[in-house]
């Protein structure tokens, strides 16, 4: 708590939304999940625990992927009495490849997504869908019976985008950590993907580009020739580990052809910044 620099909210509502404010101030970006993987190709401790991911934050500005970033919201929420549990969402890529959280507070529930970088509880109710706008989209959650399942969209400009669904199960511990070391060799781990929030809209790089998003549009800019020191400026991550990730995703990349894993045709990840 401390190290994130959260206060004690007035009552219970207010502390998670302090504590999922704060904690929304890390990025969602796979650099250092890609560095794990490189570190531990041979094995199955490629997962950044808590720890891991705070201290990363806190000395390179660094944050995770749904999965860390998750695990991570999780375990702070459990130390501070709130009771929650992850579900697993499915999107245009792939089923079971996002996950979120759900917390309880009496009566109501509440989807937090750290990974999507929602920085707000959303209330759930299966006959009233609720709509915010953050800084840079409307987004609204709608609960449809068809499927007994939630779905999240977001409005940008006169674009209207289904991002993922989700059914209000919890996830067991043995089938989280199944999804997500699985998570590890799809195609979203074959190039650098950073998302950002900041007070003017939304940063989203991919590989070489990176997108500005605000609720009045979108634009790309091509940072080829300056993406180290573009991403140190945008999301302050040293060029020095930008370039161990680049160098590691080469070696992560001829380890799964060799192994007969890689599938660079299979559709990605989709991030809130596609």
């Amino acid at each position: 708590m401390k190290a994130l620099k959260i206060s004690g909210g007035d009552t219970k509502i207010n502390l998670l939304e302090k504590i999922v404010e704060a904690f929304s101030k890390l990025p969602y970006e796979n650099i250092s999940k890609i560095i794990k993987l490189s570190d531990h190709l041979e094995d199955e401790i490629q997962i950044r625990l808590p720890e891991e991911v705070v201290e990363g934050h806190l000395t390179e500005g660094l944050g995770g992927t749904c999965f860390s970033l998750t695990f991570t919201l999780q375990t702070i929420l459990a130390q501070n009495g709130f009771s929650c549990y992850p579900v697993m969402a499915s999107m245009r890529a792939g089923r079971n490849i996002h996950c979120a959280l759900v917390t309880l507070m009496g009566e109501t529930k509440y989807l937090i997504d750290p990974g999507y970088l929602l920085g707000k509880p959303v209330e759930l109710h299966p006959r009233k869908p609720y709509s915010f706008r953050n800084e840079f989209a409307h987004l609204e959650l709608r609960f449809q019976p068809d499927d007994s399942a939630y779905h999240l969209y977001t409005f940008t400009g006169q674009e209207r985008k289904w991002r993922y669904n989700f059914k209000d199960q919890p996830t067991g511990p043995e089938d989280f950590l199944r999804y997500w070391q699985n998570s590890f060799h799809k195609n979203a781990m074959h190039g650098i993907c950073l998302n950002r929030v900041t007070s003017r809209g939304l940063v989203y790089v991919r590989k070489k580009f990176m997108r500005k998003i605000t609720p009045e549009g979108k634009w790309n800019v091509n940072i080829k020739r300056n993406y180290h020191s573009a991403i140190q400026e945008t999301f302050g991550i040293r060029p020095e580990l930008v370039e161990q990730a680049l160098v590691a995703l080469e070696a992560n990349m001829a380890w799964e052809r060799e192994h007969g894993l890689y599938h660079p045709r299979g559709r990605r990840y989709e991030t809130v910044g596609a």
